[in-house]
């Protein structure tokens, strides 16, 4: 839900809980929708960028 109706912030926010939690792979659940906005997407791709 935060993917496909947060904001970049609310999703990068997400992804680096997780990072810092010790999730090995970071990534969407299942399926992408095809509407999902790209710089939430971006913000995953940053999130990782920023290292483990």
């Amino acid at each position: 839900e935060t993917l496909y109706q947060g904001t970049p912030e609310d999703v990068y926010k997400q992804a680096r809980y997780a990072i810092d939690a010790g999730v090995d792979i970071i990534g969407p659940e299942c399926a992408t929708p095809l509407s999902t906005p790209m710089d939430n997407l971006k913000a995953i791709v940053s999130a990782v960028h920023e290292g483990y």
